[in-house]
């Protein structure tokens, strides 16, 4: 009887998500991977990671849409990266797309968390145990992550630019070896962080 195995991605081949950070859903059309429609709840506002092919002397090209607002642009992408895109407002009611590398290597026996900052107006966000405890990531610039192999708690934390923060929220039901990300986007008159676990989408040719 023959047996069924996983298709394998080319060798090299890195791994590219979409990361919603405006206000209201948005649709994405890139090139590289099926069409999005990335919504403003937490769990819905960034894809999983998604193998693409045939990077190399390639720009990936991306179309997206909020309400009335559209953006295009593109994107070089390197082989055996990881890479998030943070969807954001643009000049002119225009849509822009940020890139960030994200690191790879970590502590397996730790969690790895990682802080995104959608905040324009900051250029030093932070996110800290609440109520005034040490600061789990500082000086996070704007568009911009941050990332650190962290031993496994269980705390309340909160988002900070300045004076202005984000309501506190639990950092728990963390397992060692996973991968999280920290989100924090501007807002009036508070800003908004929330944290989720990030996924990898199954490789399909």
């Amino acid at each position: 009887m023959g047996q069924f195995h996983d298709a394998v991605p080319p060798r090299g081949s890195p791994s590219v998500r979409l990361m919603n950070v405006l206000p209201g859903e948005i649709t994405a059309r890139p090139d590289f991977v099926p069409q999005q429609r990335l919504g403003i709840a937490p769990a819905q506002r960034v894809m999983a990671f998604t193998m693409v092919e045939n990077v190399a002397n390639r720009k990936l090209c991306q179309e997206s849409q909020e309400g009335g607002h559209r953006g295009q642009g593109t994107l070089r992408v390197e082989p055996r990266s990881l890479v998030t895109v943070m969807l954001h407002a643009g000049a002119s009611g225009t849509l822009a797309a940020m890139q960030v590398v994200d690191a790879t290597d970590f502590n397996r026996a730790h969690v790895r968390p990682a802080s995104y900052s959608a905040m324009p107006d900051c250029p030093a966000a932070a996110v800290s145990i609440n109520p005034a405890g040490p600061a789990v990531f500082g000086g996070t610039p704007s568009f911009d992550s941050r990332t650190r192999s962290v031993n496994l708690v269980a705390s309340e934390i909160r988002g900070s630019s300045g004076e202005r923060a984000s309501a506190s929220f639990a950092l728990k039901g963390l397992e060692a070896g996973g991968e999280y990300s920290v989100r924090l986007i501007s807002g009036a008159p508070v800003h908004s962080a929330f944290l989720t676990r990030d996924t990898t989408a199954t490789y399909r040719p």
